[in-house]
């Protein structure tokens, strides 16, 4: 892992295409010889054995006719070598004559050194062996899976369940590369060993497993060759995005941030934001609200400052605020508009109309994009904009079922990002963040402490404050995600994740922010530079 790109963006996160041209740039144009190659992967996942389960003597190692299946057999005759007390069970889920080149010259390595090998057992064998078996290294399928794992190849992965801990060889049998959803009957890991670079897949899917990345020395020419675009930020990638906070600074050095929030009924939402906006930096937050409910919000709040508008005379944004919104967003350095606003007809064509003469930096949330179901190319401004949906909001605005979306959520964040020309922040578990030009980053934050009402609102604030601060939009919304999500894990939320409010998420925000900036990667270094865990 080149650990200048590391500390730059994060870590890369090859696609199985950009994968397969990382090491074909490797192996053609930088002469690595794959042989050489697929003896490192197979040497690290053995290190990560031994590191892990020194215990184990007797292996099961279950191979496919890919190259998987050749990092296997190396895997095997390593463990072997290293230590005469282990002896590996070898299995090929292979027809004969199905392998690809270097894993036929290392099944012959393996069968010259004397390990046999069992060739396509049955359902009930592969049970017996595992049951003999102190552990399962899961060598079936890599990177290259593209369809539904189903028949005589399911059946087995089904017969591995169940017994001793199982290790994944690069990748968890049966699981997309690119999406991480399984794809038909799958593998479920204890350790993954990824090869090389963290696959999509791994950072799109909040595993139970442990992840290590094995370092096979991919020359930095060849992932940046490769097109990679998608990185999973981590703590010290992050800690450089956070504005800084000069000692000469004051309330004006930091930005003004206007929320457009609430209605009858969801208040909330509009402190909430306002809140999030405070704690994250933002030297002063005004909150828009509709005249009804003005009395309301000055009680409510007290560090922020409240601006009466228009309404419809039961607690919405009238059609007319939009020209006042305007023009109090001239004074502004940032605007949040969105949560709690409701769909009244007047407050739709009022959020049209104020994001479609807006050339501030803004935040678009919850009921905003809404205003916009069907139509995103509505949301496309002269002013730098981020977008915040979760995966209902996100089906709404593309015109498709939420399940669509979350079977690709990258490419519905992609598409959106595509149309409106904004930064998109696809909310969720491993929330994603996306740039107009496909440019990728995966928040690895977060927990069930933020899966209770108002903690989105609180993010709107955040990234507004952020983007008030003077910070790029696609910075301000990594950070952002990456901030908010420290809020809602150990240390600042219980372990179990149940009971925090969302005023407590915006609360936790000063702490996280100091834990942040003074952040080093302090990611645990299981074997030097060979093996690092990741996120």
């Amino acid at each position: 892992m080149d650990r200048a790109l590391l500390a730059e963006r994060g870590w890369p996160c090859p696609t199985a295409d950009q994968m397969r041209r990382i090491d074909a740039h490797a192996i053609r144009e930088c002469g690595l010889p794959g042989r050489l190659l697929m003896e490192s992967a197979g040497r690290a996942v053995a290190v990560a054995v031994r590191l892990r389960f020194p215990e184990v003597r007797r292996p099961l190692v279950v191979c496919g006719g890919g190259n998987n299946g050749g990092d296997g057999y190396v895997v095997a005759r390593t463990l072997r070598d290293w230590d005469a007390r282990v002896a590996p069970i070898v299995v090929t889920l292979a027809e004969p004559g199905r392998h690809s080149e270097e894993a036929r010259a290392n099944l012959a390595l393996l069968e010259r050194a004397g390990i046999e090998v069992v060739s396509r057992p049955t359902p009930d064998r592969l049970r017996e062996l595992r049951s003999a078996s102190d552990l399962v290294i899961d060598a079936i399928l890599g990177v290259g899976l593209t369809r539904r794992v189903e028949g005589e190849l399911a059946q087995a992965l089904e017969a591995l369940r169940g017994g001793p801990p199982i290790v994944a060889v690069d990748l968890p049998s049966g699981l997309s590369s690119d999406t991480g959803e399984p794809l038909g009957a799958w593998l479920p890991p204890d350790l993954v060993v990824t090869l090389g670079f963290p696959k999509l897949g791994l950072a799109l899917a909040p595993l139970e497993a442990e992840v290590l990345v094995a370092d096979l020395g991919f020359p930095r020419a060849s992932l940046e060759a490769s097109g990679v675009r998608q990185f999973l930020l981590d703590e010290a990638a992050a800690g450089r995005l956070l504005p800084a906070r000069p000692l000469a600074g004051h309330k004006g050095s930091f930005g003004h941030v206007l929320v457009v929030a609430g209605s009858t009924g969801k208040t909330g939402a509009a402190c909430l934001a306002a809140a999030g906006a405070l704690r994250a930096g933002a030297g002063l937050v005004t909150v828009a609200a509709p005249r009804e409910l003005h009395a309301v919000y000055e009680e409510k709040l007290t560090e922020a400052m409240t601006l009466p508008v228009e309404d419809t005379g039961t607690g919405a944004f009238a059609s007319i605020a939009a020209k006042t919104l305007l023009r109090e967003a001239e004074s502004r350095e940032a605007l949040v508009v969105g949560p709690g606003l409701g769909i009244h007809p007047e407050t739709v064509s009022a959020v049209q109309e104020l994001l479609d003469g807006l050339r501030l930096p803004c935040v678009v949330d919850a009921d905003a994009l809404n205003a916009f179901a069907r139509t995103p190319e509505g949301l496309r401004g002269a002013g730098p904009r981020v977008l915040t949906p979760h995966p209902g909001e996100m089906a709404r605005l593309l015109g498709c079922q939420t399940r669509e979306v979350g079977r690709d959520r990258v490419a519905a964040a992609r598409e959106l990002a595509s149309r409106t020309g904004a930064v998109v922040v696809l909310k969720g578990a491993r929330s994603l963040v996306v740039g107009p030009d496909g440019e990728l980053s995966v928040n690895p934050t977060g927990g069930p402490a933020l899966a209770t009402g108002g903690t989105g609102d609180v993010l709107a604030g955040v990234i507004g404050a952020l983007l008030a601060s003077g910070t790029a939009p696609f910075e301000a919304a990594a950070v952002g995600v990456y901030l908010h999500g420290m809020c809602g894990s150990q240390p600042f939320a219980s372990a179990a994740g149940v009971g925090s409010m969302a005023g407590e998420i915006a609360d936790r925000i000063p702490a996280a922010w100091q834990a942040l900036a003074g952040s080093e990667s302090r990611a645990e270094e299981p074997h030097g530079d060979l093996l690092r865990r990741f996120p």
